[in-house]
């Protein structure tokens, strides 16, 4: 039982030290994968247990009492000494250390991998990422990059990896462009509005050969060689823009417009040239980021094409 108490205040901690930082409990809880009431939750449960406020709640933010602020330093000194205990156990076991070259789409570095860089550097302090971004598929056999989160539905046949989850597309626009041009109540009505395309750097991909497919050119309004730019315009109120479902659920300032029949679905894949799968640098990225994005298989199935409880 004590035991089991001293889990659940270090983790109630984990969430306090985020919020002293990012005074937001809505940022933290896009930090930490968890629910905004979630952060609530340990946030009291830890106050109770210390019988201590240890925020000041405003609107504008969470201020830290001066007071606390010796408890959340203690928190990030004890981070710091078990990440230095534990990667003094990888060298004595003989776990490689140096860059690991991660290859990965822009979209997906941006707002998938970046946020949990901390988390992997703090757990293998001796491997130094290196985002490898490109929308073309790295040569892993040739060493262009050792590891690549691959969206696709074939990896390669001379690479080796896990299949983790699946990745949907579904159009999505801005508050303000649905305001002032109506909202498309069905795949025909596209071609009468502004759609932000991809670009011919793109055009491989799963969500590109399917737009060109089914919307007429002319609707076209821009076009963007990486999904990242076309996320920002969409939410300038360009247009219409069909995004992975992963990011378009996870902006305030996009609404889901569409969903596509079928889901449209590509496999995640998480790949390594054969040759190198054993190497610990690699095995490490594979044990922290596979169980990582499977316990996020719903926000990349996406909110439109979630099953609405019975």
């Amino acid at each position: 039982m004590l035991i089991d108490q001293r889990r659940k205040i270090s983790l109630w901690m984990q969430t306090a030290m985020s919020v002293a930082s990012s005074k937001s409990p809505t940022i933290s809880a896009r930090q930490l994968g968890i629910s905004v009431t979630t952060v609530y939750r340990h946030v009291d449960l830890l106050e109770q247990s210390l019988q201590y406020k240890i925020f000041i709640r405003r609107p504008n933010g969470w201020i830290l009492r001066e007071q606390a602020g010796i408890l959340i330093k203690t928190g990030h000194k004890i981070e710091q000494l078990l990440a230095r205990a534990e990667g003094e156990i990888r060298k004595a076991a003989g776990v490689e250390e140096g860059n690991l070259r991660i290859a990965v789409s822009d979209d997906f570095a941006a707002f998938y991998v970046t946020p949990h860089l901390q988390k992997f550097c703090a757990t293998y302090p001796e491997i130094k990422p290196e985002l490898v971004i490109s929308s073309d598929f790295a040569d892993l056999v040739h060493g262009q990059a050792d590891v690549a989160i691959r969206p696709d539905m074939d990896p390669g046949d001379s690479l080796v990896g896990q299949r983790v989850a699946r990745l949907t597309h579904a159009f999505y626009a801005s508050a303000d462009f649905l305001q002032q041009n109506g909202k498309p109540t069905n795949l025909r009505d596209l071609k009468n509005f502004k759609i932000c395309d991809f670009g011919h750097h793109l055009s491989r991909y799963t969500a590109a050969i399917w737009l060109k497919k089914h919307v007429p050119s002319h609707a076209t309004i821009a076009r963007f060689g990486n999904t990242s730019t076309m996320v920002l315009a969409v939410e300038a109120s360009l247009g219409i823009g069909l995004l992975p479902c992963y990011i378009g659920d996870k902006l305030s300032s996009l609404s889901p417009v569409l969903k596509i029949p079928g889901t449209l679905p590509v496999d995640i894949w998480l790949v390594s040239a054969a040759t190198n799968r054993k190497r610990p640098k690699i095995q490490a990225f594979f044990n922290f980021f596979a169980p990582l994005i499977r316990a996020d298989k719903g926000k990349f199935l996406g909110k439109p094409y979630a099953k609405s409880p019975k």
